[in-house]
């Protein structure tokens, strides 16, 4: 006997929908948050615990448990959903990492069945959210027993001028402009992550505050902020295109300085090594922008470093990078000497 497809499928939001609906008071009484940016899931979380908990609820109508992919018994489920709350509109309960919506889990069809049972009958009292790193989408039924009385939100990264637009705003409550270069600095020194991102805008505000500074430079942002170990890479692979292996070293040495881990140089070393080779395969600008999903001056500049280098010189530089990692691992380098001896692979070159 085969089961009946819905004619209306679950819906995924996203974070700009779940956030208005929110605001506008609508609360469900069960979530489920994904995707990359947990900066913005725990943002959803927080803003909905502040629409449900009373000020003095304390612990009385809140409980946060990480299962750490181990998943939560159904009994256990229902005896949380079911305890009303003491003083609040509802008990929030929030459950990280359960792994019940992945591929392998629930195991068994009767075990699925008594998920979806206590989702559609979760009383109303109740707020359950959900937190997962990813789910399967192929969990149909259990997703769409979900989303009959809750929501299911997707929650990826930011585009970068939704970021930059994030940064000013930040900044312009506190009567501060940004120089565009130090916004793009900023942006590649924390990996676009918008925890590290808050924090060192943060940081900015304070030293700008304390020094009576209304607009912020590089000279700001290199002064205050994390060091910017993106852009000493792309200095480090044009020292290296111009085969002045000396001035690589400097760069290398100077990022060692700050103590910065030779593994995580190595890795970005990599993945710049990898966009050149995309670079000088695409040939344009607006190729590249689309492909690497990077901003168009990025992409520029990645096209004009790999014209320093003919395309064998980065396959066997991009090979290097995981020689190294694995030279390293297996005790036959150090740490150091193993990014020495990529930097010094392309001085040597006879391509």
């Amino acid at each position: 006997m085969t089961t009946k497809q819905s004619k209306a499928p679950f819906k995924i939001l996203n974070y700009s929908d779940l956030a208005a609906e929110i605001k506008s008071g609508l609360i469900r009484p069960i979530y489920l948050l994904t995707g990359e940016e947990e900066y913005l899931i725990d943002r959803i979380s927080l803003g909905i615990r502040k629409r449900v908990l009373s000020d003095n609820a304390g612990e009385a109508d809140f409980y946060m448990s990480d299962r750490q992919g181990g998943g939560i018994d159904s009994e256990e489920l229902r005896s949380l959903v079911y305890t009303p709350p003491f003083i609040s509109s509802r008990r929030v309960t929030v459950l990280r990492n359960t792994g019940l919506f992945s591929g392998r889990y629930p195991e068994t069809v009767e075990h699925q069945k008594s998920y979806i049972r206590l989702f559609e009958g979760i009383p109303d009292f109740a707020c359950l959210i959900f937190i997962e790193s990813k789910i399967d989408k192929r969990k149909k039924l259990l997703l769409e027993a979900l989303s009959l009385r809750g929501a299911i939100a997707e929650i990826g990264r930011q585009t970068d001028r939704e970021l930059e637009a994030w940064i000013c705003g930040l900044l312009k409550r506190e009567k501060i402009r940004i120089a565009n270069e130090a916004v793009n600095s900023l942006l590649d020194r924390t990996e676009k992550q918008m925890n590290a991102l808050e924090q060192e805008t943060n940081k900015l505000i304070l030293y700008c505050k304390a020094n009576d500074i209304s607009e912020i430079g590089m000279e700001t942002i290199d002064l205050v902020c994390m060091p910017d170990i993106r852009g000493s890479v792309f200095k480090m692979m044009d020292s290296i295109g111009m085969r002045r292996t000396e001035d690589a070293l400097l760069i290398f040495d100077r990022l060692i300085s700050l103590r910065e881990p030779v593994p995580k140089i190595r890795f970005l070393l990599s993945r710049h090594v990898r966009h050149l080779i995309c670079a000088k395969e695409l040939g344009r600008a607006d190729a590249v922008s689309e492909k690497l999903k990077v901003m168009p001056f990025v992409a520029r500049n990645l096209l004009s470093q790999s014209g320093l280098f003919v395309m064998p010189e980065l396959i066997d530089l991009y090979h290097r990078c995981h020689e190294s990692d694995a030279m390293v691992k297996s005790g036959r380098m150090e740490e150091r000497q193993s990014l020495e001896w990529i930097l010094f692979s392309i001085g040597r070159s006879d391509h």
